[in-house]
C-alpha cells in the first residue's frame, strides 16, 4: 500500500474513533446560551436561565468527498476502538473518483469552564476553550487518483501533462478567551431589538498552510517527474509553548424578537418587573462570526516560483519533519519572499449566518432554520473557509430536558440527519446520526457533548414559585397585562 493511501486511511480512521460541524442540535436552545453565542452573540439575551455555567464540552466534526469506509457504522468503529481492536481492512476503504475537485474539512473543539449571565436588558459571557481546524480545497482529480493508486506504480497516469491551480490547504490550533456583551437597545410593544459583540484573544499552538497558485508537471516514470512550473507559498509553525501573541478576533450579532405580549416593560430574569418570561412568537438573527487572524511566531515560510526542474528519484524523497514545506528549497534562490505579505497570520474560518426560530407550541416546541455561508480567503493570504450549511431543526426544550433532530445540508448539497439530547446538565449529540446507527458509506464523523450547570432564577426570585402556588402569580400575568412581581 503506497504512503499517500496509508496516510489517508489513518486520517479517516483516527477521526472516526475520536470523540461537530456546528452542533446544530445543541446550538439554539434557550436554556443553553453558552452554545448559542457561537452562532450569534446577541442570542444570549432573554435566555431562559439567569446563569448558564459550562463545565466542560468537546466535539469533533470531519467531512470529505473523496475517501469513505464501506459497510461500517460509527458505533461499531468506536466500540472496537475502545477495546483496542479494529475490523477495518484496506478493502473497506473506497475512493470516489467521480469529481473534478475534492475537499476535506475538520473541526475540533474543547469548551473549558464558561459562563453566560442574562438579566434585564443586558447579558455578558466569559468563554474559555480551544479549537482546531483543517481544510483542503480544490484538490484536482489527478492528485486524487495518485492518492488511491500511487505515483510510481500507476503507469496509466504517466507521460501526461498535469496542471492545477488555486489548491488551498490550511490547519491551525489555538486556545481562546472570549468576552461577550449583548444589549437590548429597543423595546416597543411586542418588538425587541438586540445586538451583541464578542471580543476574542487567541493563544496560538500550531499552524500550517499552503497556497498552490499554479502547478504544471509531467510524471515520466517511477523515478522522474518534470516540474515545468511551480508557484506556491507555504508556512509552518509549531510553538513548544503557547504563544500569547496569537492574535485577536471579533463576532457581531443582531436579533429581532416578536413577542407574544407587550414587552415594553419586560426585564427577563430580573425581579425589577417580575421574574416570569414573556415568550417570543419568533425571532430573526443575523451575525458575522470569527473575523480575525491567528498569529504565529516564529514561522518557517517558503515562497516558490520556479520552472524547468527535473525531480529525480522522487519516490525516495524524505520529508523534513521539522519543516515539511521545504521540499523544493534548493530550487528557489529567494525562498523567503512570496505572494503572501503577512505569512505569520492564518485567517479564521469567517462566516455570516442568518437564523430564524419559531415558537410552534407552548414555548416548548420550536423549529429553527439556520444558514451559514463561509467567506473565501483572499488569493494572497493564508486561511480557511468555513464549510457552508443549511439546517432545519425541530426541537423540544424545557429546563430539565431538550431534544432536537437537526436536518442539514453540508455545503448545501450533502444531507445529514442529526440528534441531540440534554438530560439535566449533560448534552450528547451528533449531526451524523445515520452513520452512527446504520452500516453505510462513511465520508465523515461527528459527535459532541457538554456538561453544564444552568441556574434558572435570579437569587431574589427564589420564592417565585411559592408565590405562584399561593395564587398571586397564576400564569405570570396580572390584570394590567404586565408581568406579575415576584414575592421577595
Amino acid at each position: 500500500m503506497n504512503l499517500l493511501k496509508a496516510l489517508t486511511i489513518v486520517f479517516l480512521c483516527t477521526c472516526n474513533s475520536a470523540v461537530g460541524q456546528n452542533a446544530f442540535g445543541a446550538l439554539h436552545s434557550n436554556y443553553t446560551p453558552t452554545n448559542s453565542l457561537y452562532v450569534n452573540p446577541s442570542s444570549i439575551l432573554d435566555a431562559k436561565v439567569w446563569l448558564d455555567i459550562n463545565i466542560i464540552g468537546a466535539g469533533v466534526y470531519l467531512n470529505n468527498d473523496f475517501v469513505h469506509l464501506n459497510n461500517h457504522s460509527l458505533a461499531s468503529v468506536a466500540s472496537e476502538g475502545t477495546k483496542g481492536t479494529s475490523s477495518i481492512v484496506e478493502t473497506d476503504v473506497d475512493f470516489n473518483q467521480s469529481r473534478k475537485k475534492y475537499h476535506a474539512y475538520n473541526r475540533n473543539f474543547v469548551a473549558a469552564p464558561s459562563v453566560v449571565w442574562s438579566q434585564g436588558d443586558h447579558a455578558a459571557a466569559l468563554s474559555i476553550g480551544g479549537r482546531s481546524y483543517t481544510g483542503l480545497r480544490n484538490l484536482p482529480d489527478f492528485a486524487a487518483r495518485f492518492i488511491e493508486y500511487g505515483v510510481p506504480d500507476y503507469p496509466t497516469q504517466h507521460d501526461i501533462n498535469y496542471t492545477a491551480s488555486n489548491v488551498r490547504l490550511a490547519s491551525l490550533s489555538f486556545v481562546e478567551i472570549k468576552l461577550t456583551y449583548a444589549y437590548t437597545f429597543l423595546k416597543k410593544r411586542r418588538n425587541m431589538f438586540m445586538a451583541g459583540a464578542t471580543f476574542s484573544k487567541f493563544f496560538s499552538v500550531a499552524g500550517g498552510a499552503a497556497n498552490i497558485y499554479n502547478f504544471n508537471i509531467l510524471v515520466d516514470n517511477d523515478s522522474i517527474i518534470d516540474v515545468f512550473n511551480l508557484e506556491a507559498d507555504a508556512v509552518y509553525a509549531w510553538n513548544k509553548n503557547i504563544n500569547a501573541k496569537g492574535g485577536w478576533g471579533m463576532d457581531f450579532g443582531f436579533t429581532f424578537q416578536k413577542m407574544l405580549r407587550d414587552a415594553t416593560s419586560y426585564y427577563p430574569n430580573s425581579p425589577k418587573m417580575g421574574c416570569t418570561n414573556i415568550p417570543y412568537k419568533y425571532k430573526i438573527g443575523l451575525s458575522i462570526i470569527d473575523v480575525g487572524n491567528v498569529k504565529f511566531d516564529p514561522i518557517l515560510y517558503q515562497g516558490y516560483n520556479f520552472d524547468q526542474y527535473t525531480w529525480l528519484n522522487y519516490a525516495d524523497q524524505e520529508i523534513n519533519d521539522d519543516n515539511p514545506a521545504d521540499l523544493f528549497a534548493p530550487q528557489e534562490p529567494d525562498i523567503g519572499n512570496g505572494r503572501v505579505k503577512n505569512p505569520n497570520k492564518i485567517r479564521l474560518p469567517t462566516f455570516v449566518s442568518a437564523q430564524f426560530d419559531y415558537n410552534l407550541w407552548a414555548s416548548r416546541v420550536y423549529i429553527n432554520g439556520t444558514i451559514i455561508q463561509g467567506f473565501g480567503v483572499a488569493k494572497n493570504k493564508f486561511g480557511l473557509r468555513h464549510a457552508n450549511s443549511l439546517s432545519v431543526t425541530p426541537r423540544f426544550e424545557s429546563y430539565w430536558f431538550d431534544f432536537a433532530l437537526p436536518f442539514s445540508l453540508y455545503e448545501y448539497r450533502h444531507p445529514q440527519l442529526g440528534a441531540s439530547m440534554r438530560l439535566g446538565p449533560l448534552t450528547l449529540g451528533t449531526d451524523k446520526l445515520i452513520n452512527w446507527l446504520f452500516k453505510s458509506k462513511i465520508y465523515g464523523a461527528d459527535i459532541y457533548l457538554y456538561l453544564k450547570v444552568p441556574i434558572r432564577y435570579h437569587p431574589s426570585c427564589k420564592d417565585r414559585q411559592k408565590g405562584q402556588r399561593g395564587g398571586r402569580g397564576g400564569r405570570g400575568r396580572g390584570r394590567d397585562n404586565s408581568p406579575t412581581k415576584c414575592t421577595i
